[in-house]
């Protein structure tokens, strides 16, 4: 579990706007464009309800579920269908809940975005 939320820690601050270096940047330089960035994703995470943990959730469900019809079928072969349903559907909840969380909130993003553009800077991407 503390993996996990650090995992969404990092995926979540290792995600920033780059900007295009247009007038507005060249007027305010890269440390007041940063603290504008910081603003925005802090406006969008108070004004937004993050997404990420639903996203996790609905990944793990749906990840269990593939995992446990997998599991179950090998089962079958092997013999050993119970065995085969609990360890499948683990596996794949684990791999489905990472998946989910490596999904990107493009909702904050475009919040962010917009933030970023109503303060005069453009943002050509994010990395």
């Amino acid at each position: 579990m503390k993996f996990l939320v650090l995992l969404l820690l990092f995926i979540s601050c290792a995600s920033k706007p780059k900007l295009y270096p247009n007038e507005k940047l060249k007027s305010v330089g890269k440390e007041a464009s940063h603290k504008d960035i910081d603003q925005c994703i802090a406006d969008a995470d108070n004004y937004l309800e993050s997404s990420k943990g639903k996203q996790v959730a609905k990944g793990a469900g749906a990840g269990a579920i593939v995992g446990a019809a997998m599991g179950g079928a090998l089962g079958l072969f092997t013999g050993n269908l119970g065995s085969g349903l609990v360890r499948g559907g683990a596996i794949g909840a684990a791999g489905g809940g990472a998946a989910g969380a490596l999904s990107p909130d493009q909702i904050k993003q475009r919040y962010v975005n917009q933030c970023l553009a109503d303060k005069g800077y453009q943002v050509i991407g994010w990395d």
